[in-house]
């Protein structure tokens, strides 16, 4: 089966059951799916057979519609969705990451002040030594062994 054979099952299905509006939506997002999925490299067929019958995904689709076209169930939507959202975004093989950015960013923070203090501490004595009126002697010795190293040839 192709995407178009597999729009047009799902066309003929949902026409008369449900608006228009409803048709359309669900061929525009299984659309939309099926050519993301075939950009991540996955083949027409693979993900055609992961979405199964056309009749029976219209069958769902009229049932969580009703003859209204409102949603039964707007909860089990969104579930469905999310479920959809997470498999695009899980690594075969790994459980999805559920850490949140400013988590990342508060560690990142923590380790940074931590090694700027240990820095800090680690160097004061000599920064200190440095800048004092002890340190004019340690200065005059750096530049002596500047003078003498550039002298060399």
């Amino acid at each position: 089966m192709t995407q178009r054979e597999f729009s047009d099952i799902l066309r003929k299905a949902l026409n008369g059951q449900v608006p228009p509006y409803v048709v359309s939506e669900n061929l525009d997002y299984y659309d939309s799916y099926i050519s993301e999925q075939m950009g991540r490299g996955r083949t027409e067929e693979e993900i055609l057979d992961e979405l199964g019958d056309p009749r029976l995904l219209a069958r769902t689709i009229i049932d969580a519609e009703g003859p209204s076209g409102r949603k039964k169930n707007r909860r089990r939507t969104v579930e469905y969705e999310n479920i959809y959202e997470n498999v695009e975004t899980q690594v075969p093989g790994r459980e999805p990451s559920h850490i949140n950015k400013w988590v990342v960013f508060g560690i990142l923070f923590l380790i940074l002040f931590a090694l700027c203090t240990v820095l800090f501490f680690t160097f004061k004595t000599a920064f200190s030594l440095l800048f004092s009126f002890h340190g004019v002697w340690v200065w005059a010795i750096v530049l002596i062994i500047i003078y003498s190293l550039s002298r060399r040839k």
